[in-house]
């Protein structure tokens, strides 16, 4: 069965190169082919369309630093809308990483229009690569709540460490509201849901143990809005890794607030699973 290789949105700003560099090295060191897609975008002006034609020789700068590292590499520029052009070429790649940010117009952004709108609507999983906050980390983190999703974020994040001998920390977070009162004996109730949450990770992550047991695997339940606590474990992480949405009530949406949270505040890559 021939594997789908990784693809690299690239447009020569420096997120894309850091996102350049992250595939070529998930490329080399699981040994499939890398393919770097840059878009000449079209733009509608009051005049017609228009083309920005710049992607060649952005396109060999890029070939000039992955040539040497990734045996597999194929460029390729196309012309037309750089959202719809990469989310077509998404169709046949097994993850596409993008920088957070790029040259668009959303670029004072803490993460461009391009991977935004790649994280809720490629079908496969997505990268969106920022430095990392603690140079040399050797943790994934991965949100947990229960999810077909984040179960499958958990298991990829789990065959990477496999193969890198990063730990995994499942991190299973919520927000603790404050208990209401009493209108009988004015004293707040007290609503303890902690072995609760406990039981659902121990759950989400028992088959996991037994699937990757040379993993190294911790778990933690913690009474912190989701994303926040993402965010500041992320810290010291060399990468987060969560599902594309969760069970809460937006939980059909392509992309859930805490996956769209942890984009805007995560300071490492993330891995966005679907």
């Amino acid at each position: 069965m021939e594997t789908r290789p990784i693809l690299v949105a690239y447009d020569g700003s420096p997120d894309a190169e850091l996102a350049l560099r992250w595939a070529a090295e998930e490329a080399r060191a699981t040994g499939t082919g890398l393919h770097v897609v840059v878009v000449d975008d079209v733009v509608t002006s009051p005049w017609g369309l228009a083309v920005a034609h710049h992607g060649e020789e952005v396109l060999a700068g890029a070939g000039a630093a992955v040539s040497d590292a990734v045996p597999d590499v194929v460029l390729e520029t196309r012309v037309g809308h750089v959202m719809e052009e990469l989310l077509r070429a998404s169709e046949s790649a097994s993850t596409v990483v993008v920088g957070s940010r790029g040259h668009g117009r959303a670029e004072d952004l803490l993460i461009g229009s391009v991977s935004q709108h790649l994280a809720r609507h490629a079908t496969c999983p997505v990268a969106v690569v920022r430095p990392t906050h603690t140079e040399g980390s050797r943790r994934i983190v991965v949100g947990i709540d229960g999810s077909e999703a984040s179960s499958q974020a958990l298991e990829h994040a789990c065959r990477r460490a496999e193969r890198t001998g990063e730990a995994v920390t499942a991190i299973h977070a919520w927000d603790e509201h404050a208990p209401s009162t009493d209108v009988w004996s004015s004293e707040p109730r007290v609503i303890d849901s902690l072995p609760h949450r406990q039981l659902l990770l121990a759950e989400s992550v028992a088959g996991v143990r037994t699937d990757h047991p040379d993993v190294e695997l911790e778990q933690e339940a913690v009474p912190v809005a989701p994303v926040r606590c993402l965010a500041d474990a992320s810290r010291s992480a060399s990468l987060l890794v969560v599902g594309s949405h969760g069970l809460g009530f937006f939980g059909g949406l392509l992309l859930g607030s805490v996956s769209q949270g942890v984009l805007q505040r995560a300071e490492c890559p993330v891995v966005v699973v679907r």
